[in-house]
């Protein structure tokens, strides 16, 4: 049997996620919206994801790329690409196993928390390529940010999806 994607309608709770999620992640960061083009990312579902994209344990990943505007052969214009890679087939697993989540609360956090990735990533705060060690330290702090972004909205159902993370 196949692995499971995010339907339509899902696919629309993940963009109304991702804008929250954006606007809420940029405004705790203190990004301007020309920063905001700045670290250079995009959000995939499954269906879009290369097979190394693809991971039988996490809700989501962050992959990183090197990019070249068109028509510059310059190596000076190369940019870092972030991809955030939603492993839906993961997600759909938990929410089943997980009756007190529910899907918006647990795509908005999931998206905060790889943004703040991107972010850190992008400003040099943390590093891509680390030791295992620091990786876990690293995934504590991003997880102790995105629940400092999450906090100011009063959604009913994000304090399950925070409780299941901590």
């Amino acid at each position: 049997m196949g692995q499971r994607h995010f339907h339509s309608q899902d696919k629309e709770l993940l963009e109304e996620a991702a804008v929250i999620a954006e606007e809420m992640t940029f405004d705790f960061f203190k990004l301007s919206p020309a920063h905001w083009r700045r670290p250079r990312y995009d959000i995939l579902t499954l269906e879009g994801l290369s097979r190394e994209e693809i991971s039988p344990h996490a809700h989501a990943l962050v992959a990183k790329y090197k990019g070249c505007p068109p028509n510059s052969s310059l190596q000076s214009a190369w940019f870092d690409f972030y991809r955030v890679c939603l492993q839906d087939h993961n997600i759909l697993k938990t929410l089943e196993a997980t009756p007190a989540l529910s899907l918006f609360p647990l795509l908005l956090y999931i998206v905060t928390h790889e943004l703040v990735h991107v972010i850190r990533f992008s400003q040099f705060l943390a590093l891509f390529e680390a030791a295992e060690t620091e990786k876990a330290r690293e995934e504590t702090r991003v997880h102790q940010l995105t629940q400092k972004i999450l906090a100011p909205l009063n959604l009913l159902d994000l304090p399950p999806v925070i409780r299941y993370y901590s």
